[in-house]
This record gives C-alpha cells, structure tokens and sequence, in this order.
C-alpha cells in the first residue's frame, strides 16, 4: 500500500509539474506574440508619438502625464492602433486618445483628480526635468523611437522617487529606460523582448 501510495504522489507531483511548465511556456509564447504585434503595429504607425502629444496638446489643459501606444485600441480606425495621452491640471484629468495613423483625436475625455492625483501633478510641477525633456533623453540614450512614458511618484526606486518610466522601439524590440524627474540621469535600463 505504501508503494501505491509514493507512485500515486510521484505521477500527481509529474503532472503538476507538467501543467506548470507548459502553461509557463503557453504564457511566455503568447507574451511573445503580444510584443510582436505592438512592434510591427508600432512600426507601420504613420504619426510618432511626438506628433500625438502635439495634437493632442491643442485640446487638453495642464500638463503631459502619460503617453503610450494601443497597438489594438477599440476606438482607432482601422488596425492601426491609437496613442492615449493624459494631461492634468490641479483638478481635471484629459484623457484623449489619437489614432496613430490618421493623427485624428477620436476620443476625449475629462474626469475630476482625486487626492493622490492632485499630489503627483503637484509633484510633477516642482520638478526639474519636465516630460518633453525626459522623451528626449530616453530617444538619445537608447537610439529608440518613444512609445510609452509615464510619470511615476512613487518610492519603487529608494534614489528616485520622481521619474519618469518609458518604452521605445529600437529596431524590432522594445527597450525600457527610467529617467529620474530631478536629475534627467538614465537609470534601470532593459529589453522587453
């Protein structure tokens, strides 16, 4: 009885192992294809991001927060994806998304900030290296197109408690780049794929 019984564990043991394994490398292929549509997406966009945030500067208020690249937002025409930017002011958030290959806005919305928000946008204010700058520095240190960048405050990093999160495309992979919101230095660079 002892023996079916080590069997029994060892077989339920092989098949949990089996299952993790597999969905393990499931997860990873489907990550895989996922990085591979927004990089081709990414790459056949006919406006930057850059040119986003100039369109979409005109009708917002406040300042730039976050940009990134949807390479299968629901509200872009055709396939081509949209950009999504936010800019706040001490009280309103905009939201206003782009399609990236029309440069048209195709949605726009506004929401009141609550307490953590008015005090990052607050933050974000007073500090030293602003968003436009920070794309800037990121483009020049990885040689990569921006895609996404947001404003993080927040003590993930015990040296930068401001800075600036961001995601390029270089050649046929996206690399991520922090930028401290103080200083403008590069810190915790890494490739997505």
């Amino acid at each position: 009885m002892n023996n079916v019984l080590k069997r029994f564990q060892l077989t339920t043991l092989g098949a949990c192992l089996t299952l993790a394994l597999t969905t393990g490398v499931i997860s990873t292929v489907a990550s895989a294809a996922s990085n591979a549509d927004e990089i081709h997406a990414a790459q056949a966009a006919k406006i930057s991001l850059k040119q986003a945030i100039t369109i979409a500067s005109k009708a917002a208020s406040g300042i730039l927060i976050s940009a990134e690249f949807d390479d299968d937002d629901s509200d872009a025409v055709g396939k081509g994806g949209a950009y999504e930017l936010e800019f706040s002011t001490d009280s309103v958030n905009y939201e206003i998304k782009v399609d990236a290959n029309t440069g048209k806005i195709v949605k726009t919305e506004t929401d009141r900030l609550d307490g953590d928000d008015i005090n990052d946008y607050k933050v974000q204010k007073k500090v030293k290296t602003g968003i436009m700058t920070a794309i800037n520095i990121a483009e020049k240190q990885t040689g990569g197109r921006i895609l996404e960048i947001e404003f993080e405050n927040d003590r993930d990093y015990a040296n930068h408690a401001a800075y600036y999160k961001a995601d390029l495309l270089k050649g046929n992979k996206i690399v991520s780049i922090n930028i401290d919101a103080n200083t403008g230095k590069t810190f915790a660079n890494k490739f997505k794929k």
